[in-house]
């Protein structure tokens, strides 16, 4: 996991030795990239016209296979709960080797990736 900014090194040094009571991100654990060119805003289709960027979230497996996308516009903040959600849908996913329906939560019962295995899930739900 990684943070990535348009924001400079410098504003990530002060974020993070601010109390997160004060608006700050002390205690995060994971990197911040500062992306002052902000090529990788663009990349990932975040950047707005005058260099602004949006809110984006990437879950990216081992493989490099980019498997869910969150793009929130600037008024709107970020789901960690749901973010969490679609981290043990995969990680079930990748272990079980079903899939996971809508609304699924870790626990849940999952079903079969065939048209046979979304009947018998249908029957109990």
């Amino acid at each position: 996991m990684l943070g990535v900014s348009v924001d400079s090194h410098f504003s990530h040094w002060a974020w993070a030795n601010t109390e997160r009571s004060n608006g700050g991100i002390k205690g995060v654990s994971f990197p911040l990239v500062s992306d002052l060119s902000k090529s990788i805003a663009a990349d990932y289709n975040v950047l707005l016209a005058g260099g602004i960027a949006l809110r984006g979230l990437f879950l990216i497996d081992e493989q490099g296979v980019l498997r869910h996308i969150t793009v929130n516009d600037l008024p709107l903040g970020r789901n960690v709960e749901e973010v969490l959600r679609v981290l043990d849908a995969l990680d079930f996913h990748t272990q079980n080797g079903e899939v996971c329906p809508a609304n699924w939560k870790k626990g849940d019962k999952a079903m079969k990736p065939t048209q046979e295995g979304l009947r018998e899930y249908a029957k109990t739900h």
